[in-house]
């Protein structure tokens, strides 16, 4: 049993050091976009243009909410490597914030399964004690 314990304590360290580790993510000071770039492949209607018969027009397209509804925008080339900074790093944080949800839940379940080894360790010795004849008291 104690190693049992051992183990779990090991675990919930482990999982806590993990929980520090996504609070850089989070106090981060990098400014987040909320959407994401892509290119967008697509025929310009033309009947004597090469995206009729060829491979298509390419842009690289911001597609993100804004105003309430889906918009994608066209940004300049120059803009491009900003923009996926700035929606990189919103992907990461999104991405931690699903790790830290895992990982309280896991925390929760060794916290638990902590609380349950304890509690059978404590009757076990109460058992003993019990068990155990109570020494004799003098009498006067």
């Amino acid at each position: 049993m104690p190693l049992d314990l051992s183990s779990l304590r090991s675990q919930l360290l482990a999982v806590v050091q993990q929980l520090h580790d996504l609070c850089a993510t989070f106090c981060a000071r990098e400014p987040l976009l909320p959407g994401s770039l892509y290119t967008l492949r697509r025929r310009c209607g033309k009947p004597t243009c090469h995206c009729a018969h060829g491979t298509p027009h390419a842009n690289t397209v911001l597609s993100y909410r804004g105003q309430g509804r889906p918009q994608n925008i066209t940004p300049a080339p120059a803009q491009l490597p900003k923009l996926r900074q700035l929606t990189d790093a919103y992907r990461r944080f999104r991405q931690a914030r699903t790790q830290l949800l895992r990982r309280q839940r896991q925390l929760l379940t060794l916290v638990d399964r902590l609380a349950q080894a304890r509690v059978r360790e404590g009757q076990r010795r109460w058992q003993r004690l019990r068990a155990a004849p109570s020494p004799s008291r003098p009498r006067r």
